[in-house]
């Protein structure tokens, strides 16, 4: 008889895993819908049930397998597999350093499997904590609203893409075994285990990137899987090191709860410091962004997939789960700053963007950037931060990108000019991007600037004066771009309604649930904290203590972040029941019947406004190239800090 957490496991692992299956070869949409439904209620019930084992629990679930030594057999398979065809495909296309990338991680994967074969001890399969449980909700509920949207969206995407080939199963297919990967990369204990199933999330994502075929399509996909590559080189690469280090208090290495565990911190900088980097590729981090950005020409299902439930996810729960392996050294320093000065960047880069994915790829980096940041200081005050962060993110940001696509099928545009009034022409999906906003809007600004824990936690750091400054002049980017986009939404001008079509009901169901999830993580932003997030750290850090003070403060918070949020959706809903449409003031010109002014010339004209982008100061051709050398100079820095074994 399985005990009940590891039931709940199998169900996460497998069940995505038998419906990617059925997804890949049958092809009738009722039938189809039927399985993704019945999937993702699954999915979504054990996620619940995992995550009430977990917090109910006094300590981390660790479950053991009997047979874990055949199950490793199958995992190596696997990743030979997709080693092969990242190889095979790379041929095909002929692409030069991806196919030299495949090559070495293959090469590695053997001198893993039959060199070191002897020393991997997998003691615990599955680990279940405070944390991994966040992660679960997030995949199992998030993940399956976004399969569930991309049902109605593919509808249109296929009508309104007529030129290319409808290939639904391959990419429902795909979007399952994405769950399956991240669900295996937050419940593994054992590191041979969690590269298995991050190598997934490689192919998964390059197969998604390049779904259409178009020439871009390929470009960015082969983009993407050559900086992943990277970090799983990189992984690898800390996976062999840690085998050469044989530590004195006999802590198995290979699994996370022994290295978090491990007494001689200062013996694992450089396995650290490759960690860093294969967070640093999967998030999306400078120098590696442009393969997250470069994944927008994938239908708007995978790009919400990627920024709030699996891959970029993926990354940075990496990161914060070895922050207590960050916390002060020298290696830790220097991925904060990585985070820091990505966060600025980036939140600089989405003020020159109008087409509104690019604004949200810029703003999930920037985000993760801060995340990362949290990371690397591995302080309880910062690890926390970090936590809240990915929630909110996740939530928020799956939101805005299927309402972004739901909106472009609708309006027949993504760009951020082209949606003012959507108030009155999409009030739904216009209410619904304000609650993404303002989840988005309040999180990196209310949750990390104006929390005096995390200030103090960076001031603590090295050089923790100028991540403060640079934390505050990106926020108060992060603050401009999302208000340029709110204010179109509230802006009344004589745009046409939208033509009178209706949200699919995957799309409705999806849109709205992500919705009221946004709302429900901002009221009950302490009982997160208190029962969700306090537990983890004060299991990983002995020195976490909770005080009055950070209670009150959190209190404090959620006051002030509800009541925002309540007068900005409250004055959307109201707003889109009026439908007022008022004329532009022009300071006396003559205006027409249908709002055009009296130009020069007598020439009547369109009134317009439109934002400010600042292209020549925040630009892609200004702040990339310069942004991408001192991001690397930084990763260089961390790596000699890594060899000298500098600790803080």
């Amino acid at each position: 008889m399985y005990p009940p957490e590891l039931v709940a496991i199998l169900i996460l692992l497998l069940v995505p895993l038998v419906a990617a299956i059925l997804l890949a070869v049958l092809n009738r949409d009722a039938i189809r819908n039927g399985i993704v439904g019945v999937a993702s209620a699954v999915l979504i019930a054990a996620s619940l049930f995992l995550a009430y084992l977990a917090w109910s629990s006094p300590a981390p679930i660790l479950i053991a397998l009997e047979h874990a030594k055949l199950i490793s057999v199958g995992l190596f398979l696997a990743e030979l597999v997709i080693a092969l065809a990242i190889i095979a495909l790379s041929l095909k296309y002929r692409r030069i350093l991806p196919l030299a990338l495949g090559l070495i991680q293959l090469a590695l994967l053997f001198v893993l499997e039959f060199v070191y074969a002897e020393s991997v001890v997998i003691s615990t399969a599955f680990v279940v904590n405070n944390l991994s449980a966040i992660m679960v909700l997030i995949i199992g509920i998030i993940g399956t609203l976004i399969c569930v949207y991309a049902l109605g969206y593919m509808k249109d995407y296929h009508h309104h893409h007529t030129e290319i080939a409808e290939r639904k199963p391959y990419f429902f297919a795909m979007l399952f075994v994405f769950l399956t990967a991240m669900f295996g990369i937050v419940l593994s204990d054992s590191l041979m285990w969690i590269l298995c199933f991050w190598e997934v999330t490689t192919l998964c994502s390059f197969l998604l990137i390049g779904y259409s075929k178009t020439p871009e399509a390929v470009t960015n996909s082969f983009r993407a899987v050559w900086m992943n590559l990277i970090g799983g080189i990189a992984f690898t690469l800390a996976i062999i090191s840690l085998l050469e280090i044989k530590p004195l208090d006999g802590a198995n290495l290979l699994s996370i709860t022994g290295i978090v565990g491990c007494q001689e911190m200062a013996a694992l900088t450089v396995p650290a410091a490759l960690i860093a980097v294969a967070g640093l590729t999967k998030a999306a981090q400078m120098p590696f962004s442009t393969w997250l950005t470069g994944a927008m020409v994938a239908p708007t299902p995978v790009s919400a997939l990627l920024h709030s439930s699996t891959m970029v996810k993926a990354g940075v729960y990496l990161l914060v789960v070895f922050a207590p392996v960050f916390s002060h050294t020298a290696v830790g320093t220097a991925l904060a700053a990585i985070g820091v000065f990505t966060f600025f960047v980036t939140s600089a880069l989405a003020i020159s963007q109008s087409n509104a994915k690019k604004v949200l790829a810029y703003s999930t980096i920037a985000n993760l950037g801060l995340i990362t940041a949290c990371a690397g200081i591995g302080t309880p005050e910062a690890v926390m931060a970090a936590i809240l962060l990915i929630i909110f993110h996740a939530v928020a940001k799956a939101l805005l990108f299927m309402c972004v696509g739901a909106v472009e099928h609708r309006i027949g545009s993504r760009d951020i000019e082209d949606m003012d009034g959507l108030l009155v022409r999409l009030p739904l999906l216009a209410t619904m991007m304000v609650i993404g906003i303002c989840g988005m809007y309040l999180a990196p600004f209310g949750m990390l600037i104006s929390k005096w824990a995390a200030i103090i936690a960076f001031l603590d750091a090295p050089f923790g004066w100028a991540f403060v400054i640079l934390l505050a002049f990106g926020s108060a980017f992060t603050i401009f771009f999302w208000t340029k986009w709110l204010g179109k939404l509230f802006m009344r001008m004589n745009r046409p309604q939208a033509p009178d079509t209706v949200l699919h009901t995957s799309e409705k169901i999806a849109v709205t649930t992500t919705g009221v999830f946004t709302v429900l993580c901002c009221v009950g932003f302490t009982a997160i904290i208190v029962y969700c997030i306090e537990p983890y750290l004060a299991g990983i850090y002995t020195e976490f203590v909770v005080t009055g003070a950070m209670i009150a403060d959190n209190i404090l918070m959620i006051a002030v972040m509800f009541v925002i949020l309540a007068v900005l959706v409250l004055a959307a809903y109201f707003g889109s029941a009026a439908g007022r449409t008022l004329p532009p003031y022009l300071c006396g010109r003559g205006v027409d019947e249908d709002g055009r002014f009296r130009g020069s010339l007598g020439v009547y004209k369109e009134a317009k406004s439109a934002n400010y982008y600042m292209e020549e100061y925040c630009g892609e051709e200004v702040l990339l190239k310069p942004s991408w050398i001192i991001s690397l100079l930084l990763i260089i820095v961390m790596f000699a800090f890594a060899f000298l074994g500098v600790m803080i």
